[in-house]
């Protein structure tokens, strides 16, 4: 796998979703909020560019927001950055406490969704359902925190709920975005991907997935993230495969962040 760069590839005079023309925007391969400087230059329209950004954001915001938080990492909206955040706390007699913390002293939980891989790479027919919705749980107390709350018999609870099909479209957003930079737009098949991304395409665990079993040791720090493209047979032709590591140097010590795995097309000319 490969780190992501800090490059900027040049558009298409198009819109990489819709085919539209007029006034692009420019569309970052990781989002900017996540810590991403890899750019496609004018690459989507103002319609496509509202969707694109929901899903952005709700990585952002739902899924890495405690970790963002805790980790000072970038945003468009600095002034908006919060000074505290709140965890709750269930006590010995069961009865639950909001306490607030500053970002560095927070306790923090990381859900990173798991189902299964891609069902075309298994072989299987398009569904919209997600056959398991399970998730890795990754998180940090502070030292202190923890021999306080041994002491007083105290939890500190997870929290927050998960949307499948938004995650997974914003996981096939940025590695068709992956593809499109280091292929080309013309360069291979996208087959359902775009209308996918739009949610147009209702069968979302068709072409993105994730392994079940536990994923391997972190990345050496100083690699935020890690993505690469590949292909793989699958039906007698050869496709395009991206994996893709979010925040691939964190974690435990004997198991990192997930690598979740799309198809994001059809390889030109092969058969």
């Amino acid at each position: 796998m490969v780190d992501i760069q800090g490059v900027k590839f040049p558009g298409y005079g198009l819109c990489i979703y819709c085919g539209a023309t007029g006034t692009l925007k420019d569309e970052h391969i990781i989002p900017f909020s996540l810590g991403g400087k890899a750019v496609i230059e004018a690459a989507s329209c103002g319609d496509c560019e509202k969707i694109t950004s929901y899903l952005d954001g709700y990585l952002a915001r739902q899924i890495f927001h405690e970790y963002r938080a805790h980790t000072g990492m970038k945003s468009r909206r600095p002034k908006e950055r919060p000074t505290k955040l709140s965890a709750t706390i269930v006590k010995p007699d069961g009865t639950h406490e909001v306490r607030s913390f500053a970002p560095k002293e927070h306790p923090y939980f990381l859900m990173m969704p798991v189902w299964n891989l891609p069902g075309i790479f298994l072989g299987r027919a398009p569904t919209h359902n997600f056959p398991i919705m399970q998730a890795h749980a990754y998180w940090w107390i502070p030292e202190s925190m923890q021999k306080t709350a041994e002491m007083e018999r105290e939890q500190v609870r997870a929290k927050g709920t998960i949307n499948y099909t938004a995650f997974a479209r914003g996981l096939a957003r940025i590695s068709y975005c992956q593809a499109v930079a280091h292929l080309g737009l013309e360069a291979f098949d996208p087959l359902d991907l775009p209308a996918l991304i739009l949610g147009k395409y209702p069968h979302v665990p068709h072409y993105v997935g994730v392994p079940r079993e536990d994923p391997p040791p972190p990345e050496p720090q100083g690699c935020l993230h890690k993505i690469d493209i590949e292909p793989v047979p699958i039906g007698g032709e050869d496709h395009w495969l991206v994996s893709l590591r979010f925040f691939a140097h964190s974690s435990f010590e004997q198991h990192g962040m997930p690598i979740y795995k799309t198809i994001v097309g059809k390889r030109h000319g092969r058969g």
